[in-house]
Order: C-alpha cells, then structure tokens, then sequence
C-alpha cells in the first residue's frame, strides 16, 4: 500500500513540475510574441526605430546640387556654376590629381613643426 501511495505522489509532484514548466514557457511565449510584435512595427517605420536608437536625421542635397569630381560631362570648360550661390557667377574649377595633390603637400610644408613635449628643453 505504502509503494502505490509513494507512486501516487512521485507522479503528483511530476505532474505539479510539469504544470509549472508549461506555465514558465507560455509565460516566455507571450513576452517573445509581443516583443516580436513590437520589432515588426518598428520595422515598419524605421525612423522611428532610428531615432529610439540616438540617430538624427540629416537632409543631403540634390544630386544636381552636389559638385562631382568625377563628373565627365562638364565639356570643355570644365568648371560650372554652383547651385548654392546667389547668381553672382561664382565657379568652381575641377582640378587634376596632380593638382590636388600639390595643393595638399603645400599646405602641409606651410604647417609649423609639431613639438611634443618629450622633443622640448626645459633646463
């Protein structure tokens, strides 16, 4: 008698602990589907997911309105007129790589030595 009574509550308490753990997962189930609702709203506007991540937004210009070195199709005067000036004629030229690159390394033989301070005397 006293080994069907102990069956009896070894097969209670397993059931009890299944109960539980079926509890658990239902529990972890619906916080997953309301978190996976809540990511596939925020997909659907990814601004606003952007901004809840710290971005900022930012409004970039044309492409018509942009200067492109690369652009090949200037003709032979190879300058044009901004579109971010008021009219007064202002242009902006298209360099060669040479060009640039000797603009470039004549700013940098114009900077002043850099000293750091282990280079200095202080006695």
């Amino acid at each position: 008698m006293s080994e069907e009574l102990s069956v009896g509550e070894a097969t209670a308490d397993l059931l009890k602990e299944l109960v539980a753990e079926v509890k658990s997962l239902r529990a972890e189930i619906t916080s997953l589907k309301s978190e996976n609702a809540m990511l596939t709203k925020a997909m659907d506007d990814p601004a606003t997911m952007m901004r809840k991540a710290g971005w900022l937004r930012a409004i970039t210009p044309m492409a018509d309105e942009v200067y492109d070195p690369l652009n090949r199709e200037l003709g032979d005067g190879g300058s044009f007129t901004s579109a971010f000036n008021s009219g007064d004629g202002a242009m902006i030229e298209k360099r060669s790589v040479d060009e640039e690159l000797r603009m470039w390394q004549s700013m940098e033989a114009a900077m002043p030595p850099k000293i750091s301070p282990s280079s200095r005397n202080y006695r």
